[in-house]
């Protein structure tokens, strides 16, 4: 403590204020008032102001105040904290403010964040951006079960540049780069997805049948089928009655035709549209209801 510190502290102990103070030392009184802070943090003298639980610095609920004002938390929040009301935590708001300056109650930001909060800073949708963040291993709940992220790693270039994030794809059909329309979007058009589903259904179709490119009910029909014994008798039906005879809908015996599974011939005596009809083996539609039938039963044990 220097010697102006002294004579303050002096002056103080003898119960002059501070105005009296510097016109006493013929200084300022701001350079009066600065001296008195600093004594009163030191403890060298006492502070005139008084010392109630919401303007003291060592109080803790002082200290819990501004922490809860500088985290974000509204009047309510802290009134139910504490168990007063929301005008009163505004008088304690204001009292803190008007001593301590308006710096010290502005709401700061926090190191994390919650997901609607970074989805909306980066400009994307929550969804996405939750998904992207857990598999990142970046997202994780508070004390009250709420999905946090930090804000630095909303930095990262893996999540700043991420399609989730950047909402940008590269077509599947054309390789041209478009922005997401929704998640589960592939192609940049309507026609792209249209010649994508089409070149698609024609691999399928130019394929030939086999155990491994064939999934369910349709691959046990096509391994009954390599089994079965064609008579010696044939009887051969119109797409209409081949579809009554097995219980499927014509388009899913016209598809089993395209995908090979089913052996046809076209009709020399029946035209449509001037196309040859394509006539079905009768055993081969009674082999699909047998199997059709042997699948909704294993389904309904089930």
């Amino acid at each position: 403590m220097n010697s102006f510190q002294s004579q303050v502290a002096k002056l103080r102990a003898q119960g002059h204020t501070n105005k009296a103070i510097a016109d006493t030392l013929n200084v300022s009184f701001s350079r009066v008032m600065e001296t008195v802070s600093e004594l009163v943090a030191e403890g060298e003298v006492d502070s005139r102001w008084p010392q109630t639980r919401w303007t003291d610095k060592r109080s803790k609920d002082f200290q819990r105040v501004v922490q809860m004002l500088q985290g974000g938390s509204n009047l309510a929040e802290i009134g139910e904290v504490f168990g007063i009301s929301r005008e009163r935590a505004r008088q304690i708001r204001e009292k803190i403010r008007k001593r301590y300056g308006d710096r010290i109650v502005e709401a700061r930001k926090q190191p994390y964040v919650t997901l609607r909060e970074a989805a909306r800073e980066l400009g994307t949708e929550p969804s996405p951006l939750q998904k992207l963040l857990r598999e990142q291993g970046l997202l994780k709940k508070n004390s009250r079960g709420i999905w946090v992220v930090l804000r630095r790693d909303l930095k990262l270039k893996k999540v700043v540049r991420h399609p989730h994030v950047t909402q940008e794809q590269v077509c599947k059909y054309c390789g041209k780069t478009f922005r997401l329309k929704h998640r589960a979007q592939k192609v940049c058009s309507s026609q792209c997805n249209e010649a994508r589903r089409q070149a698609s259904r024609q691999r399928c179709f130019d394929s030939e049948p086999s155990a491994e490119n064939l999934a369910g009910w349709h691959k046990e029909l096509w391994l009954e089928l390599q089994r079965h014994r064609l008579p010696e008798q044939e009887e051969w039906l119109t797409l209409t009655r081949a579809s009554k005879r097995c219980g499927l809908t014509p388009i899913q015996v016209n598809w089993l035709r395209l995908r090979k599974v089913l052996h046809c011939k076209p009709s020399e005596t029946q035209f449509w549209r001037g196309q040859q009809v394509q006539l079905y083996r009768a055993s081969e539609m009674d082999v699909i209801r047998r199997c059709r039938e042997t699948h909704s039963e294993d389904k309904r044990l089930l």
